[in-house]
């Protein structure tokens, strides 16, 4: 669970403070009051911490590409790899690499073919740089104000 939550999902804290006992003692009730009041004054310092990571990691995985994996589906070949995309259930991207009719349709043999696999990584790099540079401008945006 992402602590800070998305769009469609509730945040750590959130659904940790909603979590207990429905008549709480007053000990508890002091405490969870005061875990209400640090989060509520840490809140954007725990967004934007999130959207930093989220960039962190996105730019890890770029410039570490591995383990690329080949499917076909219908006349296309894709390739994708590990990326973190906070608001995706899937935890990678996947592009065209090209139309099957120009290489070989055994998925071993291209995971071999450097020439194939140079432009599986271009297409790739494309794609994750295009996701970085959205959220870095969202960024740049909220707190470079």
């Amino acid at each position: 669970m992402d602590i800070v939550g998305t769009e469609t999902s509730h945040s750590a804290y959130d659904v940790f403070i909603k979590n207990g006992s429905e008549k709480p003692s007053k000990e508890l009730k002091s405490f969870v009051d005061e875990y209400k009041k640090t989060i509520t004054e840490n809140k954007t310092m725990f967004e934007r911490l999130s959207r930093l990571e989220e960039i962190i990691m996105q730019l890890r995985a770029m410039e570490t590409i591995s383990d690329i994996k080949l499917s076909l589906v219908r006349e296309y070949i894709y390739a994708r790899c590990s990326f973190y995309r906070k608001e995706k259930t899937a935890k990678d991207i996947r592009v065209i690499v090209d139309n099957v009719e120009f290489w070989n349709s055994d998925m071993d043999k291209l995971l071999g073919t450097p020439e194939f696999m140079d432009k599986a990584k271009t297409k790739l790099i494309k794609a994750m740089d295009k996701e970085v540079q959205e959220n870095v401008e969202i960024y740049n945006a909220l707190y470079k104000n």
